[in-house]
């Protein structure tokens, strides 16, 4: 839980001002649509910064809950707000992300979406001896990719990490594909092959 708070508190310094942007287009959307923003000043800043993490690694508003999926038409209908909203609030109360959800909706009803988002990212990692194994988490039906998927798994162990290095374990290569635009933009060296079933890939944190 610590690590989980010095990361939170790193990126919102991090992204504070590139995060009021992200406030802007999204009361407007919320205006068109009768939507309201999470009313948890925490789990909306946590939102608003992965929002301004994905466009800066990515260079597009992805939806702040998965990583790029490598197929052009799945990742435009998963570019923020995303095409799947309307069955997801009819389903959760909220969109997947527990970012937006009806006006008129209760604060029981938001913490309940916020609850359900927050078992579903932390589960526990499959870290073993410096190596990141990110395969066999279960997939969301509407997009068929991983929750949580391997830039959440990575981004969670790495608060906290003490290793200088860090393998990780990937089924897809858009998987390694997405992680070495995360190691760039954090500033890591990422070198990855691939072996019989699955790709192995290398973060050096420091030097």
């Amino acid at each position: 839980m610590i690590n989980m708070m010095i990361g939170f508190f790193k990126d919102y310094f991090k992204y504070k001002e590139a995060a009021k942007k992200q406030q802007k287009w999204m009361e407007k959307f919320c205006e068109q649509k009768g939507y309201a923003i999470n009313p948890s000043w925490m789990m909306a800043t946590n939102l608003k910064s992965n929002l301004c993490e994905m466009e800066a690694t990515f260079g597009k508003r992805y939806c702040p809950c998965f990583e790029p999926s490598g197929d052009k038409t799945l990742d435009k209908k998963m570019m923020c707000p995303c095409e799947y909203i309307e069955d997801e609030i009819a389903e959760y109360g909220t969109c997947h992300c527990a970012l937006f959800g009806p006006a008129d909706l209760s604060k029981e009803q938001w913490k309940a979406s916020s609850k359900r988002l927050m078992e579903e990212y932390q589960v526990p990692k499959n870290l073993k001896n410096g190596v990141l194994d990110t395969r066999g988490m279960p997939l969301d039906p509407r997009r068929g990719l991983p929750v949580p998927d391997m830039m959440h798994q990575v981004k969670a162990v790495l608060n906290g990490y003490k290793g200088n290095t860090l393998t990780v374990i990937v089924e897809r290569e858009q998987e390694a594909l997405n992680l070495e635009k995360i190691a760039a933009y954090r500033g890591y060296d990422c070198t990855w092959e691939q072996k019989d079933d699955h790709i192995e890939a290398q973060l050096v944190l420091k030097p």
